[in-house]
């Protein structure tokens, strides 16, 4: 059971990226809102911050709060590890490869 959620995560997380990918400009310019992810994406919120939680974990995208509010409200841009994630081949990407 662990190993099947540990593969959706990791999927999740793909399509994460390729969502981040397809959007660069404004990611890496002005960064995009965590919330507004799961539209986009097609996720669930939970999903999305599982899914975030790892890229972050992985220093592909970093988490910025936009201040105090309740909920919380996140603004994500790329970490150090974002280069790297865009120079590898899509085909053979994956959000799990070891960082």
């Amino acid at each position: 059971m662990a190993d099947n959620h540990k593969t959706t995560v990791h999927e999740n997380a793909d399509r994460v990226i390729e969502w981040l990918l397809e959007h660069r400009t404004e990611f890496e310019e002005s960064g995009v809102e965590e919330s507004s992810l799961a539209g986009a994406v097609g996720l669930s919120a939970a999903e999305i911050t599982e899914a975030v939680d790892y890229l972050e974990s992985h220093e592909d995208l970093a988490r910025f709060s936009e201040g105090i509010s309740d909920p919380p409200r996140f603004l994500l841009k790329p970490a150090r590890g974002w280069q790297a994630t865009v120079a590898r081949p899509r085909a053979q990407s994956q959000a799990g490869d070891a960082v």
